[in-house]
């Protein structure tokens, strides 16, 4: 069995006002409390890395969910939306993932049923769902588009 260790590293001055930087691989931004919860909003900041951790895993599982069952696509494109509530202290409360899957022939009926399964599995496989579930709820509304050209 391998195990993966990936790492993060920041600086933070400030309260609700104030900001800082993160750094993880690649990934290296200001951070800021958003303004809409009294921060500063610059750069971007925890609520929108979760997002974006959570859509982005599910797009690439889904890719990878796709491959293993043969089914040949031309792209995903994706836009997730987070909701974040003070009910019960500030969280977050839901996450609505929009893949559209652009495949390059004909849907047909068992082609849905089998994109339907993928879409399912997906949710099931993807590590950073897995790590907030039971905490946050996760829906996704799938949409089946054909490339032409």
């Amino acid at each position: 069995m391998t195990d993966f260790t990936f790492h993060a590293g920041g600086c933070w001055r400030g309260s609700w006002d104030g900001s800082g930087r993160i750094k993880a691989g690649n990934l290296e931004n200001v951070i800021s409390v958003d303004p809409s919860m009294g921060g500063a909003g610059t750069g971007t900041n925890p609520d929108e890395l979760l997002l974006s951790a959570l859509s982005s895993c599910y797009m690439i599982t889904l890719g990878i969910r796709l491959h293993k069952e043969n089914i040949v696509y031309d792209h995903i494109s994706i836009q997730s939306e987070g909701s974040v509530t003070k009910k019960g202290g500030l969280h977050f409360e839901s996450v609505t993932h929009r893949p559209i899957i652009c495949l390059s022939g004909q849907i047909t009926d068992h082609l849905r049923e089998r994109l339907s399964f993928c879409i399912r599995q997906a949710e099931k496989d993807c590590m950073i769902a897995k790590a907030v579930h039971g905490n946050v709820r996760i829906n996704v509304a799938p949409r089946f588009e054909t490339v032409t050209g």
